[in-house]
């Protein structure tokens, strides 16, 4: 991790989260050696040594996060050349961050377990939707789920609250830098992405001017107001 140091911003956002997998998986694995030590003490109770035994799968799993943390950080730095890394580490320092979510002039980053991020360049369409995992028909498990959709055909899926704050958040960041992306999950969207990308990216150019008009409606209403002495 030695690059990453070279980004303050960038390796205090990966370090924060690191650490603290780091602490949780030292404690557990403290917790299960300590289960030996209580083998020498007497009246031990049994039930206690089996709860400090099962501590092993605990850490084997923020183990796993931890790891997995590095690797996704390590192909982050490979994704963008140095100049690009700079600007996000930049830019990083004073933007706007939600659910470990955040956009820069050159990429969108989920600062979560570890750093990932999709180049600005390549996003194409973003939409939210929630899933509900079924027994029986009874709804035990929601997730919600922000989708997005590169124009390489690659496609990242991130959890996020089921109130979508985090969906219109990125949606508000990724239009100060650009229009031509797709918002929603309409109709035959999915078949039109995977089976036509081209026709896709003609979309999202029209999707741009829509944004633009919006734009420059909400602007003028909003000078109005002013004007007339009545701003909402």
């Amino acid at each position: 991790m030695k690059q990453l140091k070279e980004y303050a911003v960038l390796y205090d956002l990966y370090r924060r989260r690191a650490v603290i997998l780091k602490i949780l998986t030292f404690a557990c694995l403290l917790i299960f050696f300590l289960t030996f030590v209580t083998i020498f003490l007497g009246d031990f109770p049994f039930e206690l040594q089996l709860a400090m035994l099962g501590m092993i799968f605990p850490a084997s799993i923020f183990a796993t996060l931890w790891l997995i943390s590095g690797v996704r950080t390590r192909k982050f730095l490979k994704t963008f050349l140095p100049p690009q890394l700079d600007a996000i580490n930049r830019e990083a320092a004073s933007c706007e961050k939600c659910e470990g979510l955040f956009v820069t002039s050159q990429a969108l980053v989920v600062a979560r377990f570890g750093l990932e991020a999709v180049p600005l360049e390549n996003v194409l369409w973003v939409y939210a939707y929630t899933h509900e995992t079924l027994w029986w028909r009874i709804p035990i498990w929601k997730d919600a789920m922000m989708v997005i959709a590169g124009r390489d055909h690659k496609v990242h899926y991130l959890r996020i609250k089921s109130n979508q704050y985090a969906y219109d958040f990125i949606r508000s960041e990724l239009l100060k830098y650009r229009r031509d992306f797709i918002f929603g999950n309409e109709s035959g969207l999915e078949d039109i992405y995977k089976y036509d990308i081209r026709r896709m990216i003609d979309y999202s150019l029209e999707c741009a001017e829509k944004h633009e008009n919006w734009k420059e409606y909400y602007n003028e209403n909003r000078s109005s107001e002013y004007l007339n002495g009545s701003p909402k």
